[in-house]
């Protein structure tokens, strides 16, 4: 595991607890602006909790893993971490958010709102497709990404993803831009959208136009 980074130990340093509760006001905003039938789905599948922290992801999953009785991450795992700004712990039913990830730092209001507002509702999708997808629809997943907008398999392939996270993550890519759009209005199906990962999504969050 690399060393920390000098740089990134100093902006984390200067991080105050109203930065925390700014990320979890965000945070909460996200989910109140979910449909109310997805936010109900969530809680049943128990994906409702979310915690703000002010550290690097990888060491704090490992932490919170073992403080529940679970295996940690290897140094490999927690070092795969690195560009996250959020995570879903399957094994703890919680969604992690790194509010020191330099990704957030400087952003106007508006700016901050909407990486952080994304960040959670593509965390929440990805714990829906976790859920309820079928073992076909995992199987699809190198098919279903060639069939993906271009940004989105960039993203999806840059990250390094095993293709059978292929349809989590590209659930959690969609569900978020969806999410993005029905904040400005915009609920119907976008044209550069594959209708058949558009039924994907609706058929495991719920998505409705």
């Amino acid at each position: 595991m690399t060393a920390p980074d000098p740089s990134d130990a100093e902006r984390r340093a200067r991080l105050t607890e109203e930065d925390l509760r700014r990320a979890d006001r965000t945070v909460r905003l996200a989910w109140g602006q979910l449909p109310a039938a997805h936010s109900e789905l969530l809680k049943e599948i128990g994906a409702s909790q979310w915690q703000v922290v002010s550290e690097p992801l990888g060491p704090v999953v490992d932490g919170l893993l073992r403080s529940g009785g679970h295996p940690g991450l290897s140094r490999a795992a927690q070092a795969a971490m690195v560009d996250a700004v959020a995570v879903w712990i399957v094994q703890l039913r919680l969604m992690v958010l790194d509010a020191g990830h330099e990704s957030l730092e400087g952003l106007d209001d508006r700016s901050y709102d909407e990486s952080v507002a994304t960040t959670a509702w593509h965390e929440w999708a990805h714990a829906l497709s976790i859920e309820l997808c079928s073992r076909e629809d995992v199987a699809a997943g190198p098919r279903l990404l060639e069939l993906a907008p271009e940004g989105i398999r960039q993203v999806i392939r840059g990250a390094g993803y095993h293709p059978k996270q292929y349809t989590h993550e590209l659930v959690a890519n969609v569900y978020a831009l969806l999410m993005y759009r029905r904040r400005r209005n915009l609920s119907e199906r976008p044209e550069w959208l594959n209708e058949e990962i558009y039924k994907l999504v609706e058929r495991v969050t719920g998505w409705m136009e």
